[in-house]
């Protein structure tokens, strides 16, 4: 059954625009579960009355949330809290990122961060079957190293594969989207790395420790083996920005 929520919960806060009323309120009542994923919205009419704003404002609010993916709008039927995280929403941050232009130092510390983090919890969490998923992805990207198919962006995809299996093994949906959504901000720099012919037994070798340690659960052993394939990231970004300026 649908739960249609009382429209005495949206109270509007005093000196901000209506919009930004409109938006930080579903902020705030989501934030404290007053409403959840799947919700029906009061209507418009009824919206406008309780947040003293213009049905304008809430036209327009209404409009970035559902840009954002935090809303859905059903013509007809009513306005809904989306009952996932969509793409829409990382999209934002993406972009977001790439313009704020932050340090390579900083995009360092969070990949580290991350993917230290997520092997940690795969140990915990990981079935007998993610970890032969983890295995299916190594072994693709075995095939094409040793086929000799050296194609920069068909290995990013099996580098990318691999590590979006081991998100997968955390068994926690909100890390796998994160997790995607960070991969996203590091293609561009993984492929840039695949371009020599010899990376491809580098980075062979470099996930199949990672897969080993997975394998044994061994958290020492996942986690240093993650450290060297991050160190190899970096230092061969570094060569290749030397190689394009000589």
């Amino acid at each position: 059954m649908v739960r249609t929520i009382d429209k005495d919960l949206f109270k509007a806060p005093k000196r901000k625009s209506s919009v930004n009323i409109v938006i930080e309120t579903i902020e705030q009542l989501l934030l404290s579960r007053s409403i959840k994923p799947g919700d029906r919205l009061p209507n418009e009419m009824e919206l406008t009355k309780s947040l003293s704003t213009s049905r304008g404002s809430i036209r327009e609010a209404m409009k970035i949330l559902a840009s954002y993916g935090i809303v859905e709008i059903k013509r007809g039927d009513g306005t809904y809290v989306s009952k996932s995280l969509t793409k829409r929403l990382f999209d934002q941050l993406l972009f977001q990122l790439i313009l704020s232009d932050h340090d390579k130092q900083r995009l360092i510390e969070l990949r580290e961060l991350i993917e230290i983090g997520i092997v940690r919890i795969v140990i915990l969490n990981a079935t007998e079957e993610d970890l032969r998923a983890i295995q299916d992805s190594y072994d693709r990207m075995e095939l094409q190293v040793r086929d000799h198919v050296h194609d920069a962006k068909l290995l990013t995809g099996c580098d990318l594969d691999f590590h979006l299996a081991i998100a997968h093994a955390t068994k926690n949906d909100l890390i796998e989207k994160i997790y995607g959504f960070t991969l996203e901000l590091f293609a561009p720099s993984i492929e840039d790395t695949k371009r020599d012919e010899q990376s491809g037994p580098t980075s062979l070798q470099l996930h199949k420790k990672i897969l080993e340690g997975l394998v044994a659960r061994d958290q020492k052993k996942t986690e240093q083996a993650v450290k060297e394939s991050i160190d190899s990231w970096i230092q061969l970004n570094r060569e290749g920005k030397t190689n394009s300026q000589s």
